[in-house]
């Protein structure tokens, strides 16, 4: 219950900046509109960059493994909503323990024994850009452990980070 209402504020907070400035996706290309994905994609699609701009390799998967990967970074986007909102609470503890058990080293093989788990059809370089998110993530969680925010936020951005290097290199579609 405690995840989905983070993940609603968090589409409604990504979404907001489009209904202060007034504009619509949906107004702009006359269509209806239900997720932020559907929003990033009509916004592509009325501005004209949807292919022309996307510099990002491809990697080529399987629709299974592609959905199974995508599963994992929605999973790990409300893990990361949830370390950020206990870190507003000054709750280190339980930051600490969201971010191991939701995106620690723990999970590296989480899809060992899976049919379509995404590992094999990644390039090696993402394959090791996610291996850092799960460090970063394990390496966060000690930190929030001593107590100290100031560091726990130093430790955050390392996760953030692990997150941009592999958006902006990589896409699945």
């Amino acid at each position: 219950m405690h995840r989905k209402i983070s993940l609603l504020m968090t589409a409604l907070i990504l979404t907001a900046p489009l209904a202060v400035r007034g504009e619509s996706p949906a107004a702009a290309t006359g269509t209806e509109v239900e997720s932020v994905t559907e929003i990033v994609s009509v916004m592509e699609v009325a501005t004209g960059t949807e292919e022309a701009t996307d510099m990002r390799k491809f990697v080529e998967m399987p629709e299974q493994a592609r959905q199974v990967l995508r599963e994992d970074m929605l999973d790990q986007f409300a893990v990361l909503n949830e370390i950020i909102e206990f870190l507003a609470l000054n709750d280190l503890p339980a930051a600490a323990a969201v971010a191991e058990n939701g995106m620690g080293q723990s999970l590296l093989r989480k899809h060992e024994n899976r049919e379509f788990g995404p590992g094999p059809y990644m390039p090696e370089e993402m394959r090791r850009m996610g291996w850092n998110l799960h460090e970063a993530a394990s390496n966060f969680s000690l930190i929030a452990k001593r107590g100290n925010p100031q560091a726990a936020y130093g430790g955050l951005q390392k996760i953030t980070e692990a997150c941009i290097a592999c958006h902006y290199s990589y896409r699945t579609r």
